[in-house]
């Protein structure tokens, strides 16, 4: 026979269960976990974008380093130039016609936009006397119809009307015997001074005239 002591009993052990400690302690961690993944995820983005704004700033700096570096090159303006004797020659930009001795942002553009020749010379061959370990010193060689007087004239009124100055017209030391040369130096942006030494050779029998324009880039500033 049960006794109502032990009825009582055994009603409280089939009372409501208690609350399961391991379950809430399984969701509350979760819960931080989740909280942990939603505060962390802006910061992770952080790095990539200071990355990739270092990347813009460094790409910017190097624009902006080779634009200063190149310069800018101005538009040759010197179309015609007359000649002592009244006669005209035609002149042309030597940037084109004298790529050829361009090498490394060199010579400046101040230096080469700032040189011309006359329009008819065919260039037919270079020389480069630094041979890319020394200071510039590069020559064209150049063939013009012109003859040899007019294009000493020529280089001898049109260099200064671009800022160079003329500091000789005479013989020349070097060159087929009978040759004169126009010497000319000018200031350039890049701190040194260039000398521009033009050597005309005899005219020809053909008509023709030979010449040569070496550029130079002068030590110490000039």
């Amino acid at each position: 026979m049960v006794t109502a002591s032990s009825a009582e009993t055994d009603s409280g052990s089939t009372g409501p269960p208690t609350p399961d400690s391991s379950r809430d302690d399984a969701a509350l961690d979760h819960d931080e976990a989740s909280t942990d993944t939603v505060m962390q995820s802006p910061s992770t983005k952080l790095p990539a974008l200071i990355v990739l704004g270092l990347a813009v700033f460094l790409a910017l700096v190097g624009i902006i380093g080779s634009v200063v570096a190149s310069g800018s090159t101005p538009t040759y303006q010197q179309r015609t130039v007359t000649l002592p004797d009244g006669s005209k020659v035609t002149m042309t930009g030597a940037t084109i016609p004298l790529r050829g001795l361009i090498g490394n942002g060199e010579p400046p553009g101040d230096i080469i936009g700032n040189l011309g020749l006359p329009k008819e010379s065919t260039v037919y061959g270079t020389i480069s006397g630094d041979k890319g370990a020394a200071q510039f010193d590069r020559t064209a060689r150049l063939t013009s119809p012109l003859a040899a007087q007019q294009i000493i004239d020529a280089f001898r009124t049109a260099l200064p009307k671009t800022g160079w100055q003329v500091i000789y017209v005479g013989g020349a030391p070097q060159g087929s015997p009978g040759s004169k040369e126009v010497l000319a130096k000018r200031g350039s942006g890049d701190g040194f001074y260039w000398e521009a030494g033009v050597v005309v050779a005899p005219t020809a029998a053909d008509g023709t005239t030979s010449f040569t324009i070496e550029l130079l880039q002068l030590p110490d500033g000039g």
